[in-house]
């Protein structure tokens, strides 16, 4: 028996600072390297309010201790404390305390990571781009311009990251809104690139309108349906909850759900009834979330109050979301994996979240166990990769010949995880 097929549907990859120079346009430079250091300074402020001391440990105990800096309070706070050179100079050295992991952006050690976790293709959201990428921007004054020149950036360098192993990753390219034209250039210019893991939508759409107005983004649906590019939301991106104690806690709590609110604008707005061939992609946002909303949502149409909300609709949401929606399951925990068969195992897609605390890495295989011990193999294959594949174009023979060398057999996946 063959090999299993593993795609990650998410993880994530960003490089130094400097890296990102030879892609954007010099008039840039001072500005970005301002932001990068009032984005550090943010980060590294919030640092000790994120994650567990002792989870962080064990977590580095795992991993390794390259990069482990920016998950630790006492070198956040000194990286917070310092002057701008020197913080400067933690950004862009690879050996600092807060640098990124290698695998982030160096090809052979992403892949060869990605290997040992038996994974042999991925699809790769942004870690940082230059001015954010509409990912953290709300206590950062960026113009139109900036935020353009650092998407284009961080793609044209995505680019380059994924083209040193053909066919293996698939960059997810960032775009902005604010000019409706210039999104589908870019658009244009990331199929082009080689860039077919599809299209981040920005969870914010800032001061423009929300994407319920179909006329403003129809050029935008339109140019991902003919390149066949999906459409993603990933979790991430939240309103500024401040600074207080409970801010934290807030965000976790909310953040799924704001990636989650495109589903119905898209609907409402009739996205999916004039664009059939249009593919979404919901990613870390959970799995269970669909069912509640498809449920209020068909609730909704069937109240004859609100008969006239489907009167250009031919489809009911449910079958809207059956026909185009897929959703990208980070590290799929035990307790979703039961609602598979109302959500449709043909519609989730595992993925690691590399490198991410939070995700499986470098521990998927135990975690794989604890998900998928008592699952049939055929729905173990589809979820783990063969979905992946056919939602995003995959190469399925070069992925079957790197799994040969490198995936787990069924039988690793379909027994008892090990004790914690």
């Amino acid at each position: 028996m063959s090999r299993v097929v593993m795609i990650s549907s998410d993880c994530h990859a960003g490089g130094l600072p400097e890296h990102y120079k030879p892609y954007m346009e010099k008039e840039f430079h001072a500005a970005a390297d301002q932001w990068w250091l009032e984005y550090a300074r943010e980060m590294m402020k919030r640092m000790g309010t994120f994650f567990d001391q002792e989870a962080t440990e064990e977590f580095n105990a795992r991993s390794g201790d390259q990069g482990a800096g920016r998950m630790d309070p006492n070198a956040a706070k000194q990286a917070y404390e310092a002057s701008d050179q020197e913080l400067w100079d933690f950004l862009c050295d690879p050996d600092s305390m807060i640098a990124p992991r290698r695998g982030e952006y160096l090809p052979d050690v992403r892949l060869q990571e990605l290997e040992d976790d038996g994974i042999a293709g991925e699809l790769i959201f942004p870690q940082m781009a230059p001015f954010g990428a509409g990912l953290m921007q709300y206590r950062h004054d960026i113009s139109p311009a900036q935020s353009l020149a650092g998407n284009q950036s961080y793609n044209r360098w995505l680019a380059d990251l994924c083209n040193k192993n053909p066919g293996r990753h698939a960059g997810v390219a960032v775009i902005n809104v604010d000019d409706i034209d210039v999104s589908v250039k870019e658009v244009r210019e990331a199929h082009k690139m080689g860039l077919f893991g599809g299209v981040l939508l920005p969870t914010s759409t800032g001061t423009h309108p929300f994407y319920h107005d179909y006329r403003r983004y129809e050029p935008l649906w339109s140019v991902c349906e003919e390149l066949n590019m999906p459409i993603h939301t990933h979790s991430g991106w939240s309103p500024d909850y401040g600074d207080v104690s409970a801010a934290t806690p807030m965000y976790i709590s909310e953040v799924d759900m704001w990636a989650q609110r495109p589903f119905k604008a898209l609907l409402w707005s009739g996205v999916f009834e004039r664009h059939p061939g249009l593919k979404m992609v919901f990613t870390e946002t959970g799995c269970g979330w669909i069912l509640e909303t498809l449920r209020v949502l068909d609730f909704k149409i069937d109240n004859p109050i609100f008969a006239h909300f489907t009167t250009n609709l031919s489809l009911t949401p449910r079958e809207y979301f059956e026909r185009q929606c897929f959703i990208g399951a980070s590290f799929l925990p035990r307790h979703e994996i039961g609602l598979r068969y109302d959500i449709g195992t043909h519609k989730l897609m595992w993925g690691s979240d590399y490198p991410h605390m939070e995700g499986t890495w470098p521990n998927t295989m135990n975690k794989l166990r604890e998900t998928f011990h008592d699952v049939a193999e055929g729905e173990i294959r589809d979820m783990l990769g063969l979905n992946a594949i056919d939602v995003f174009g995959f190469d399925r023979a070069a992925m079957e010949e790197a799994a040969a060398r490198i995936g787990p057999e069924i039988g690793d996946i379909q027994q008892q995880p090990e004790a914690a």
